[in-house]
């Protein structure tokens, strides 16, 4: 297992072959190699990911993600093959579990927040809805894990999120 930084967020991160495994959570994962980058498809969707040459693949990289750059640090062993380099911001995953925040909500997709449901201090139940993702032509709702209030919205209507990306924190 190593643990991976990208964009100054923190996740435990181990390959089981064509499953990465990210906090946790499982993603199945396919590589296709193009001309000057990889496409990744984490969860059904794509993202074309920007790597250096592989003699220049280590801790500290600068790598793009759909043409956002990063710089990914690791620390540990990832697993073997090649899917070590699908290191990225998409890697989040389940709502809660998936941010790196302590009460993190992320986002499972990449999208457009396309309105937010509620503001920092305000009491919400398990199952609320806190804010609508547009992603694939589709309104997703992003949920309350557990009963809280929030805490913090770190993002705003109209912005881009990756998948994996920490939305809201409720404790």
């Amino acid at each position: 297992m190593a643990k991976v930084t990208i964009g100054g967020r923190a996740y435990e991160v181990e390959v089981r072959g064509e499953t990465v495994v990210v906090d946790g959570h499982d993603f199945p994962i396919k590589l296709r190699e193009d001309q000057g980058y990889t496409t990744v498809t984490a969860n059904g969707v794509g993202y074309r990911v920007q790597l250096p040459i592989e003699s220049g693949r280590q801790s500290g990289m600068a790598i793009a993600v759909d043409y956002r750059p990063f710089t990914v640090e690791w620390d540990g062993r990832m697993g073997s093959g090649p899917v070590p380099r699908a290191a990225k911001p998409s890697s989040g995953g389940a709502q809660a579990a998936g941010a790196s925040a302590k009460g993190g909500v992320a986002a499972l997709i990449a999208g457009r927040v396309m309105s937010i449901k509620v503001k920092a201090g305000e009491a919400v139940k398990r199952g609320d809805v806190l804010l609508l993702l547009e992603a694939m032509k589709m309104e997703n709702e992003i949920k309350a894990p557990a009963d809280g209030t929030v805490k913090e919205v770190l993002v705003a209507e109209g912005a881009r999120v990756a998948e994996g990306e920490t939305l809201v924190i409720v404790e």
